[in-house]
C-alpha cells in the first residue's frame, strides 16, 4: 500500500507545472527562481528547485531556502515533511505560492515537497 502510494505521489508530481488552468490575462506566472519570489504578486503558484539551507530560529515552520539565483524563506509545515529526512545537502522540489506581507519580505508557503535525485 505504501508503494502505490509513493508511486501515485510521484507520478502526480512528474506532471508538468501548466498541464492545466487558464492562462491569460491576470494571471501569474509560475516563479521558477527564488530571487523573483521576492517581486511576485501574493498567491503567484512557485515550483522552486534547490536546497533547504536551514531551519529560521524563532520562526515556526520557516526554513532558508536557496538555488542559484538566491535565497528565500519557505514555511513548511511539519506534515508536507512526512517521514523524508532532509538534510542541506539534498536537492528538493518545492511546489506552493507566494505570501505577501507588509512586514516581511514575500515568502513561499510550500504544499508539496520532493526529493530530486
Amino acid at each position: 500500500m505504501r508503494v502505490l502510494a509513493l508511486l501515485l505521489f510521484f507520478l502526480c508530481v512528474a506532471v508538468p507545472v501548466r498541464a492545466a488552468g487558464f492562462e491569460g490575462p491576470g494571471v501569474s506566472p509560475t516563479v521558477t527562481r527564488a530571487a523573483d519570489v521576492l517581486d511576485a504578486q501574493d498567491d503567484a503558484p512557485c515550483v522552486l528547485e534547490g536546497h533547504i539551507l536551514e531551519k529560521i530560529p524563532f520562526r515556526k515552520n520557516r526554513y532558508l531556502f536557496g538555488d542559484g539565483s538566491g535565497r528565500v524563506v519557505v514555511e513548511i509545515e511539519n506534515d508536507i515533511f512526512g517521514h523524508l529526512t532532509i538534510t542541506p545537502h539534498d536537492r528538493v522540489r518545492l511546489m506552493g505560492h507566494v505570501n505577501w506581507s507588509r512586514k516581511r519580505s514575500n515568502e513561499v508557503e510550500v504544499d508539496a515537497l520532493a526529493l530530486i535525485d
